[in-house]
């Protein structure tokens, strides 16, 4: 059972909308309408302050009525996994649950973020590997080359009715063999094969024997080193979840079941890779977003689907501008966590200005910086106070009294004067931001109104944790899915292959 006296009742609740937590003043219920949930959460402070008590509870409301839910967590803490297993147990939901965790092959589901989405998002999610080169033309230019070579290559995998994983990607980009292996299983006469065999004869050059062969230094400086990066996420735990080519977790399909997703990036371990990807894999939601788009809208996901991305600063791309625009038509609630706002100017500012101002609630814990603090003043806003001014100015008259000569005051006059003006000021100053207790937060919702809330914790009964016991994988079945399989024929030595 939970082991908070009294939630259990108020997150079940149909509320219509989102329940936060509870206004300090008067204790009651803070709820976010559905319309305006639908406009995105933004959530930022401390750690430790709260903010992932507040995306617990968010997420137990999701599991509790039915609705779905992608965790993208930018740490691996056991505790989150073991948790989110009791929220789904105690709602009869274990069944849904899917976890994607690099750091325990044997304890995940299977994953492989570039196999679905069309040739040009999986060549996006792909070049988002390589540094952002707005600011170098010369760089940018290669940049964009090596997007379409992966999208042309995408394709023509795409027209042999075959899957790929991204060992066969990184094949594909680095060895001459497989390029014309691939080149030759294209069906003749597509455009795909056209398209193809015109992207490899910008590399083909006469060798000493004057046969025509694929010069791999220019392919290897036109894709930037993408296949090593590719390599990597191929290979070690990560190859064990993503060498597959009918992965467990299918991005479009989960979210449109209903089901709940977690994924956990090592960034303590291996922070570059963990980091990159958490990019692919936003990349893939992306897609799965822009494909719900196209439902028609009673088959768009209801509640609507919970995307909660802890410490979003370590995998945050210049993507998500696009993805806060399209989700509300598809039903979807973005709810990034960030420490500071530098987490986010880190990308660029523009990009801080189309989250935040794509965010209808922001919600606020302890901040520990004056200058996110006076930041996140600012965004709250300012408000009208009006000061009144009383003056007061008294004039005296004199006479003598009879028969002495003496001078009196004998009568008084007095003018009182009032004024009002009107002054700006914070509605929440900078002090009180950085003031904040564990587990509060001050919420700001549609621009106009301002609450100071307490953040109840989810915590389940220990009878209850040792009876449902462990977190264990969902092992699913999938049926065989015919895939390149590039390692076994250009990938391995010929000790390799000899053993099978």
């Amino acid at each position: 059972q939970s082991a908070t006296e009294g939630l259990d009742t108020d997150l079940r609740k149909d509320w219509g909308g989102m329940l936060l937590g509870y206004t300090v003043d008067t204790g009651k219920p803070l709820v976010v309408p559905w319309d305006d949930w639908m406009r995105h959460c933004f959530i930022i402070g401390q750690s430790g302050m709260g903010k992932t008590v507040l995306g617990e509870l968010l997420m137990f409301q999701q599991i509790l009525r039915g609705g779905g839910l992608v965790w993208i967590d930018g740490k691996i803490d056991a505790d989150n996994i073991n948790k989110l297993n009791a929220m789904c147990a105690y709602a009869g939901r274990r069944e849904d649950l899917r976890v994607v965790n690099p750091d325990d092959p044997s304890m995940t589901n299977s994953y492989n973020p570039v196999l679905d989405g069309d040739a040009d998002e999986v060549a996006s999610r792909i070049i988002s590997l390589i540094p952002s080169a707005e600011t170098n033309p010369g760089a940018d230019h290669y940049r964009q080359s090596a997007n379409q070579g992966v999208t042309t290559t995408v394709s023509a995998i795409r027209a042999t009715g075959n899957a790929y994983s991204f060992l066969d990607l990184s094949i594909l980009l680095q060895s001459e063999g497989a390029m014309d292996y691939l080149a030759k299983l294209v069906p003749a006469g597509t455009d795909a094969a056209a398209m193809y065999r015109l992207f490899l004869d910008r590399f083909r050059a006469p060798d000493r024997q004057g046969n025509m062969r694929l010069d791999m230094k220019k392919v290897s400086d036109l894709f930037g080193g993408v296949g090593g990066r590719l390599f990597s996420f191929g290979e070690g735990n990560f190859g064990k979840i993503t060498n597959t080519y009918s992965p467990d977790v299918r991005m479009y399909e989960d979210i449109k079941a209903n089901r709940i997703i977690y994924i956990a990036l090592p960034t303590m371990g291996k922070a570059e890779a963990a980091s990159q990807f958490g990019k692919m894999t936003i990349g893939d939601y992306r897609s799965a977003i822009a494909k719900i788009q196209g439902l028609p809208k009673h088959e768009r996901p209801w509640p609507p689907t919970l995307g909660f991305f802890d410490e979003a600063g370590s995998y945050v791309t210049q993507a998500w501008a696009r993805i806060f625009e399209q989700s509300r038509s598809a039903h979807q609630v973005l709810v990034p966590a960030v420490q500071t706002v530098a987490n986010l100017d880190a990308v660029g500012k523009e990009l801080r200005e189309m989250v935040i101002g794509n965010t209808v609630t922001k919600t606020v814990f302890r901040v520990g910086t004056e200058e996110t603090a006076k930041t996140l003043s600012d965004l709250i806003g300012k408000e009208k106070v009006a000061s009144l001014t009383v003056s007061a100015a008294g004039a005296a008259g004199g006479t003598s009294e009879a028969g002495t000569g003496a001078a009196k005051n004998v009568n008084k006059t007095q003018n009182m004067g009032y004024g009002e003006r009107y002054e700006e000021v914070s509605r929440v100053s900078s002090d009180d931001l950085k003031q904040l207790g564990m587990g509060e937060a001050v919420v700001s919702t549609n621009g106009q109104k301002v609450y100071h809330v307490k953040i109840p914790r989810v915590t389940f009964s220990r009878s209850f944790m040792e009876r449902i016991g462990p977190f264990e994988v969902n092992r699913l079945y999938h049926p065989h899915a015919k895939g390149l399989n590039l390692f076994r024929q250009f990938g391995q030595s010929k000790e390799e292959k000899a053993r099978g």
